[in-house]
């Protein structure tokens, strides 16, 4: 957009909010339900993707061929004050991928992986938080870990290239 496009649509904003305010009792209904999004789950958001980060990927790997190399993510979330990070690495090998993760700190014993399509599967988690997911779902995934009386879940991301 061009500056002058910029200023007419900052100048239409002002225009409404001065002519049809929004009433300040639906704000704070729009924030409460806001956080009603995760009632039941904290969210690890992604914080890492080597497929959408490659600058930083090329400064730390030797090679320039991503398309070879294992995928790599992570996603973080703070649950009753305590920084939890869940790291991934996908990798795919004559056809068949493999999502091998670490939960950090430990402290959760089942990861369910959810699909888009509605299906679970419970993979088992180890006393350092590692666990590994064979084979790696097509489409939409989310891992969603119970840590210490908390549920966690990750947003959704298709770990697989179609």
């Amino acid at each position: 957009m061009s500056a002058t496009a910029d200023d007419a649509l900052f100048d239409l904003d002002r225009v409404l909010a001065r002519l049809d305010p929004v009433p300040p009792q639906l704000l704070e209904e729009a924030r409460r339900a806001f956080c009603w999004r995760t009632v039941d789950a904290e969210l690890a958001e992604l914080s890492f993707d080597s497929l959408v980060d490659r600058d930083a990927a090329l400064a730390v790997r030797a090679g320039t061929d991503l398309d070879l190399e294992p995928r790599m993510l992570g996603f973080g979330a703070v649950v009753d004050g305590e920084d939890l990070s869940i790291e991934l690495e996908v990798t795919a090998a004559g056809g068949a991928s493999c999502l091998v993760g670490q939960l950090w700190p430990a402290g959760a014993d089942l990861a369910d992986v959810q699909t888009g399509a509605g299906e679970t599967a419970t993979v088992p988690i180890d006393e350092l938080g590692r666990f590994v997911v064979e084979p790696v779902p097509q489409g939409p995934v989310r891992l969603r870990i119970r840590h210490r009386d908390r549920i966690v879940q990750t947003t959704w991301v298709s770990y697989v290239r179609g």
